[in-house]
């Protein structure tokens, strides 16, 4: 945990535009779940259930009420808004689920987690994951925490850290298709917007399996958006996306291009920044905010 309290650095890029106005954010929260209310709205909502394993934030929405995040759609009931899921370790899958059993072929386990909350709206969340056969021990651990900035009157941000280590030799693996890893399962409202990225491609086909620094959805400029930030640091920066429109969906994949191996003892550490904004600041403004993310 030291190495995620000295990277996790919880910054509000819009924090210029003013917090939210005093009393109108306030928490609800349950053994499994914890929301932000803003207004009328649920900003977002942490769920760490321990029976379904995997923790993931929906709904996840801009303060001006507009949902962004999908849970469990019919084409892949296994999206559950935004979260993290490995692919293949040693050859056992973590990502799909048997839908008559709604279990992966191997465990995603949710040992415990933590929630510090403020009168502001920010908090930090640690959660404490064990990766392994169901009938086997832990093969891989991580140690996530994610970092909620006060909400603003144009956007909030998530900072997200997750360390990994590796309890013996450890391949961590993906599909043809290459994605696994942090990911954000949009709603069907959404497959009209459009998906930019830092190097100036726009779309499907101009940022799939490309390097970026940031990818974006956005309803224009000036509109809604939510955004994705690659860390300077993490491995295999920038990373390659998995981007597609018809869900729609994107992912920093670092396991693109070809697999990783961990051996025992070895850690890894991965953090992404998410903003979600009612106001999109153009490409001009997401650099800025790539600048200043280190």
């Amino acid at each position: 945990m030291k190495i995620l309290a000295a990277l996790l650095v919880v910054v509000a890029p819009f924090a210029a535009a003013g917090g939210v106005p005093e009393g109108e954010a306030s928490w609800r929260r349950t053994e499994t779940a914890l929301a932000l209310v803003y207004g009328t709205n649920v900003l977002w909502q942490a769920v760490a259930d321990p029976v379904q394993g995997k923790p993931y934030f929906h709904p996840l929405a801009t303060p001006g009420g507009v949902v962004l995040s999908d849970l469990r759609p019919v084409d892949h009931p296994w999206h559950r808004g935004l979260w993290w899921s490995w692919k293949l370790i040693n050859g056992l899958l973590y990502w799909d689920e048997d839908p008559r059993t709604g279990r992966s072929e191997a465990a995603t386990g949710l040992l415990n987690w933590a929630a510090e909350t403020r009168s502001d709206g920010s908090a930090r969340l640690t959660f404490s994951l064990s990766y392994h056969p169901w009938d086997g021990p832990p093969v891989l651990a991580e140690k996530r925490v994610v970092g909620a900035s006060a909400p603003a009157a144009r956007g909030y941000t998530l900072d997200w850290v997750s360390e990994f280590t590796a309890l013996t030799n450890v391949v961590l693996d993906r599909s043809p298709a290459g994605y696994a890893g942090f990911s954000l399962r949009l709603g069907p409202e959404q497959r009209r917007w459009t998906f930019t990225a830092s190097e100036g491609r726009s779309g499907q086909n101009g940022i799939h399996g490309q390097p970026a620094r940031w990818v974006k959805l956005s309803a224009g400029t000036n509109a809604p958006a939510v955004v994705i930030f690659d860390h300077p640091d993490n491995p295999r920066h920038p990373a390659r996306w998995y981007v597609d429109q018809s869900m729609p969906y994107f992912s920093p994949a670092p396991l693109f291009e070809r697999l990783l191996e961990m051996p025992a003892g070895k850690k890894l550490v991965f953090r992404y920044r998410v903003i979600v904004m009612d106001h999109d600041p153009g490409e001009a403004g997401m650099n800025r905010i790539q600048d200043a993310f280190k």
